[in-house]
């Protein structure tokens, strides 16, 4: 069964969890993810277009079981975030379907780009590769309570990282999110926001909406800051970073004066390096703690109770040289969470990654090769951060 509707797409198209990648020469990019679990139950089609646009449906597998899958929309113009929800698979074994997205370069030449999606059965194991990127911590992600997301650069035509990051959830809150600072990144400049966004990779019913702010003196605290993804004739790339996984209810005298401030500093650092790999973390319970959590909702959406964190942290490998011939330097800062200034010293709040992975139980920087990881987790040389 073929359900097909036609029109004309000009721009970009991302597809959930963003994998592999299938490219019309100037005018689509397919980034999709071909393969969720069988208690999954929906995905985002999330379309950039300047133009009209259409989607088409192929139901491949079991051979006469057709119709699991229905989109919000099948056509529109311009920019959409199209819910695909198709169910859990009760079925055993996984089913499949070709989704195709057609458009037309002009009057008479119909094209399109296509991939395979498939739900798996329950008896099925998903495996998602994990990138090797040297900012990524170790992880597990199960698709029931912990959800990786990966987003690319739109400035880059989605083939270079913007961030990753891994969330919680029962809590409703990122454990980290994760982004490499170079001058790809184009530090520095105006912030372009789109609130009420959502994460393209995670169910809509797992985030909060966020249109408007937290309840009681918290802020929207970016995890992965904007000003590190400012690109002057993109501001996609900035918009991006609005989505919910991306937030903390972090309180404005923390966010508005010393966090705000750290977050310069670390954009320093990285306009001063090849690449500069960051993680921004956000700790409940230290390892071994007890300590109490609160919760915020959202102003838009007082039905999801977010966990307030404890602590901050922000995990910090910087590169020098070029590939092969590379040296590295580390730290990290633990900023609890509370109101304080930005004349308090930076330095106050410096550890060193080993000191992080004991209160956070996680392994930072586990893609380096041993001997490096190694020496440049157990010490911090000031004078090379200029502290």
């Amino acid at each position: 069964m073929v359900a097909m509707v036609w029109g004309a797409l000009l721009g970009v198209v991302c597809i959930v969890a963003c994998t592999p990648v299938q490219t019309v020469p100037n005018v689509v990019t397919l980034n999709v993810g071909e393969t969720v679990s069988h208690s999954t139950t929906q995905q985002f089609v999330s379309i950039a277009s300047e133009v009209a646009w259409t989607i088409e449906v192929e139901y491949l597998a079991p051979e006469g079981v057709e119709g699991w899958c229905s989109f919000s929309q099948t056509e529109g113009e311009g920019n959409a975030n199209v819910v695909m929800t198709f169910g859990k698979n009760t079925l055993e074994e996984s089913r499949s379907l070709l989704l195709r997205v057609a458009f037309s370069r002009g009057l008479f030449a119909q094209e399109s780009v296509e991939i395979t999606f498939t739900q798996l059965s329950a008896g099925e194991i998903l495996e998602q590769p994990t990138p090797k990127w040297l900012e990524l911590p170790a992880f597990t992600a199960d698709q029931q309570r912990y959800y990786f997301s990966k987003h690319m650069l739109p400035s880059s035509g989605y083939t270079e990282r913007s961030f990753s990051l891994l969330y919680d959830s029962d809590i409703y809150h990122s454990l980290w999110v994760a982004y490499p600072i170079s001058k790809l990144h184009t530090p520095g400049g105006s912030r372009s926001d789109d609130w009420g966004r959502m994460d393209p990779n995670i169910p809509s019913s797992k985030q909060v909406y966020l249109k408007s702010s937290f309840s009681g003196n918290y802020d929207r605290g970016h995890l992965c800051p904007a000003a590190t993804r400012f690109h002057p004739s993109n501001t996609e790339n900035c918009k991006q970073l609005s989505v919910p996984t991306n937030m903390s209810p972090q309180l404005s005298g923390l966010n508005q004066e010393k966090w705000a401030q750290i977050e310069g500093q670390v954009r320093g650092w990285g306009s001063g390096c090849d690449t500069l790999y960051v993680v921004t973390g956000a700790v409940f319970r230290t390892v071994g703690g007890n300590e109490s959590i609160s919760y915020a909702y959202g102003k838009s959406d007082s039905s999801k109770q977010v966990a307030v964190p404890n602590y901050y942290y922000k995990a910090l490998l910087q590169r020098r040289g070029t590939e092969g011939n590379s040296t590295y330097q580390a730290m990290a800062l633990w900023v609890p969470h509370k109101a304080t200034s930005s004349e308090v010293s930076t330095s106050q709040f410096v550890i060193t990654i080993d000191e992080l992975e004991k209160r956070t139980g996680i392994d930072f920087f586990h893609n380096l090769d041993d001997a490096t990881e190694q020496a440049v987790e157990q010490k911090v040389d000031y004078n090379f951060w200029r502290m």
